[in-house]
């Protein structure tokens, strides 16, 4: 699902108990750029929050990118946590399954069992953060872990070198609450939408399929929200970076990477040489 390439904290905070199943290994080639001005290079990669253990990701291109470079820029920090229990309940709300259309229940039983979480739970959630703890559930359900996502794997990785985040935990969890009702009932509809699930994301993902994630991105108001402003954030500050020599790895979800709000394009916009680099 588009919006939950926005959810790298809440994702990955929900998912730390999860275990990667093993099995035979799988190559990916995660879409990966470089923006340069000359004495400056940020290494720009698609990223995906939660993976199965199997998955092997890091390419000589990847491996050049963190080799290269001396500092690491995540949407937020794997060691970040804010209190999602809490922040996630609500007093006085209507079931989950009254939230949505009635053609969508069966989705929402399938989704529910999937999870592992009970349905009492999910109903004592805003809509919000049902839809972040359903997505992960789907994640969670073909082996995928937080602990094998690439933003864990690289800040391990970067230990000794300067690490930053460009948002903390409860501020992504505070624009989610802000998001009008609808907008996050939307988010509960495409948690059930089988064609935004996490399975075809990591398969369009592991094949760096740009065409294949753009599909499912629209320029609506909540992919605007979820998308399109951060981008428009972080092309800000790439740009400023780019005003200082050296190398930095920039890793955010892939959903920002395509689109109408594709950051790539953003960077491009600006005038700086943006190179696929696989």
């Amino acid at each position: 699902m588009r919006w939950a390439a926005r959810l790298g904290t809440i994702l990955v905070g929900l998912a730390l108990a999860a275990c990667g199943r093993g099995g035979a290994t799988v190559e990916a080639r995660p879409p990966l750029w470089r923006v340069s001005d000359g004495d400056t290079t940020v290494w720009l990669l698609g990223s995906i929050h939660l993976l199965p253990g199997n998955v092997r990701w890091r390419t000589p291109a990847v491996e050049r990118a963190i080799a290269e470079s001396r500092e690491l820029v995540l949407e937020s920090s794997p060691d970040d946590r804010a209190d999602f229990a809490r922040l996630a309940k609500a007093d006085g709300l209507p079931a989950l399954s009254d939230r949505i259309s009635p053609a969508q229940r069966p989705a929402l039983d399938l989704a529910v069992a999937r999870s592992g979480v009970k349905r009492e739970t999910l109903d004592a959630q805003k809509s919000w953060a049902a839809a972040a703890t359903l997505a992960t559930g789907d994640a969670i359900a073909t082996g995928a872990s937080a602990d094998n996502g690439v933003e864990t794997v690289l800040w391990r990785s970067f230990a000794g070198r300067q690490r930053a985040a460009f948002y903390r935990a409860r501020d992504q969890i505070g624009m989610l609450d802000s998001l009008p009702q609808n907008l996050q009932d939307q988010m509960i509809g495409e948690a059930l939408d089988s064609k935004q699930g996490f399975a075809p994301t990591l398969r369009a993902w592991k094949s760096g399929d740009l065409a294949a994630l753009g599909r499912v991105s629209e320029c609506t108001p909540l992919a605007g929200r979820l998308i399109g402003k951060p981008n428009v954030a972080w092309s800000g500050w790439i740009a400023r970076r780019m005003e200082r020599p050296g190398n930095v790895l920039v890793a955010v979800g892939v959903g920002h990477l395509a689109g109408p709000y594709a950051l790539p394009a953003m960077l491009a916009a600006k005038g700086f040489k943006v190179e696929r680099v696989q």
